[in-house]
């Protein structure tokens, strides 16, 4: 075994310091396809009592079953404490945030905002100044946080998408990041967002995993981006098109960041997927620990509301 796999197995051990299966008895019932209504399916990859499943006819992978909304709650309570715990992972998505925010503004630069998941305002904090910027989050650690933080704070609002008190077409831009994997109700969430965006407006979806990409097909349950209670849906640039059609909303540009972004490291990144490759072929991946950052992995897209 290599010095790499080593290593990783290491940083895979510390991941599983927690303990989902505790979440299991909120398991709910099975659910068909999100995007197309499919209701055939196969095992895509499977953590202890939680599964992932990839329906057979569009390929969009979730969890199935997944928690129940008092299951979800649970976990999410405090979820702003457990990510600043990690300072290395804080100071990191500063970084990200800047690579983030070039990429729609190559789109739009003024008007009014609305960061869905917005946590304690971070990513909104990095846009330019000449939006005028609202958030939604549902915890209320993280909104307490916001709203000490910074002179936006008072717009940000405890609550969920489904139930946010704006009129509609409010907004010019709505962002998920990192957000729309972890939404139990996919089709309440992005009706409710399309009826809050102004025709003409940016639908921007970033930092989400993508489950098109090698590293996915490759490692499965060991993906770094990989967590059947955090992310519930898996897309990759197919289905999520397919799924953002239903709502009016038309493709407009993508990016997977990689080199650029304080998580990418060349070599290591390169050798770990070809000892991981070479083990799944000769049947050996139980030696595999978790995943590196790697090409294609994540995916930033951007989408406009039709008039």
């Amino acid at each position: 075994m290599s010095n790499l796999i080593k290593e990783n197995r290491k940083s895979l051990k510390d991941i599983s310091k927690e303990d989902l299966e505790k979440y299991r008895n909120y398991l709910t019932e099975d659910k068909d396809c999100a995007v197309c209504g499919g209701k055939s399916d196969r095992l895509w990859a499977r953590c202890g009592s939680f599964k992932a499943v990839q329906c057979s006819l569009c390929g969009f992978i979730w969890i199935n079953p997944s928690l129940s909304q008092e299951g979800l709650e649970k976990y999410y309570a405090d979820y702003i404490g457990m990510r600043f715990k990690d300072e290395e992972k804080t100071k990191q998505r500063k970084i990200q945030y800047g690579i983030d925010k070039d990429f729609i503004e190559a789109f739009i630069t003024k008007g009014k905002v609305l960061d869905v998941g917005c946590s304690g305002g971070f990513f909104l904090d990095v846009l330019g100044p000449d939006f005028k910027k609202h958030g939604i989050e549902v915890d209320p650690a993280a909104v307490e946080y916001a709203r000490r933080s910074y002179p936006f704070g008072r717009d940000i609002k405890h609550c969920r998408l489904e139930n946010a008190p704006f009129p509609s077409e409010s907004f010019d831009l709505i962002i998920m990041r990192g957000v729309i994997e972890h939404l139990p109700d996919l089709h309440s969430a992005l009706s409710k967002a399309e009826s809050l965006l102004k025709p003409g407006g940016y639908y921007y979806i970033a930092a989400t995993p993508n489950a098109g990409s090698f590293c996915a097909g490759i490692y499965r349950e060991k993906w770094n981006l990989f967590h059947p209670i955090r992310h519930l849906s898996y897309f990759d640039l197919n289905t999520t098109r397919k799924m953002m059609l239903k709502y009016g909303l038309k493709f407009l540009d993508k990016e997977f960041p990689y080199l650029e972004t304080p998580y990418a490291d060349l070599l290591k990144d390169h050798l770990e997927m070809l000892d991981a490759f070479l083990a799944r072929k000769k049947g050996s991946f139980r030696k595999i620990g978790r995943s590196r950052a790697f090409w294609g992995n994540i995916m930033n897209l951007i989408f406009r509301k039709e008039n």
